[in-house]
């Protein structure tokens, strides 16, 4: 049973109303609440994050490889005073013989090693210790460089006039070069070849023709 508003009295059935609107405005006070503290956490998250810190590459990039040269192991060119040295040691045991190149020795069985061509137009490996004194002389081979073109097959070394032609037509070609090694040439592609320093230090193959003619001129490498 009612009773009027003008006695006081709210109606049947006001106050449960009340406070099911009060619970749901608490709700939603603390709903909106919470989802400000996380919008607050994420924005203050974000404010101390560097500026970069997205953009960051923490991967460590490989550091570029030298080049490596023809030989093998942690042999290098010999240059400077050392060069020299080595040099005169070895044409001093080896009259007449042709330098073709010097490098340090990493087998432990010597300091330093020369490959050269002897005046009768063999070759040697001469090996020297950090004194600079001849302790081996390893004749035959090529006598180029552990890097070099290596004898294989039917390959043979050139003498006599066949030699003095293919050299003629190499230096025709090639001015200021030094021929290190002249062979038959066993894998079709030429009649001979020569391997040669060219004057800016750089080496090549060679390739003719039986008539003496070059066909082609490989570059690259160490050219022995």
């Amino acid at each position: 049973m009612g009773f009027e508003h003008g006695y006081g009295f709210e109606p049947v059935g006001v106050e449960p109303q009340r406070s099911i609107i009060v619970n749901t405005v608490r709700k939603l006070a603390v709903g909106a609440a919470l989802i400000g503290a996380v919008a607050g956490g994420g924005a203050l998250t974000a404010m101390a994050m560097p500026a970069n810190a997205a953009t960051t590459d923490t991967s460590t990039a490989s550091p570029s490889t030298p080049a490596t040269r023809g030989n093998h192991g942690n042999e290098t060119d010999l240059t400077g005073d050392t060069a020299s040295k080595v040099k005169a040691a070895v044409l001093a045991a080896n009259s007449g013989a042709t330098v073709e190149n010097m490098s340090t020795e990493d087998d432990g069985s010597a300091a330093y090693e020369a490959h050269i061509t002897k005046s009768d137009g063999t070759h040697a490996t001469v090996k020297l210790d950090a004194g600079f004194n001849i302790t081996a002389t390893e004749t035959g081979g090529r006598g180029g460089g552990k890097g070099g073109h290596g004898n294989h097959g039917n390959e043979t070394d050139l003498t006599g006039d066949t030699a003095s032609k293919v050299k003629a037509a190499v230096l025709a070609a090639n001015s200021g070069a030094t021929v290190e090694n002249m062979t038959t040439e066993d894998d079709g592609s030429a009649a001979y070849e020569a391997h040669i320093t060219k004057s800016d230090g750089t080496y090549a193959t060679v390739k003719l023709d039986a008539g003496f003619n070059i066909t082609a001129t490989e570059t690259g490498g160490r050219g022995r």
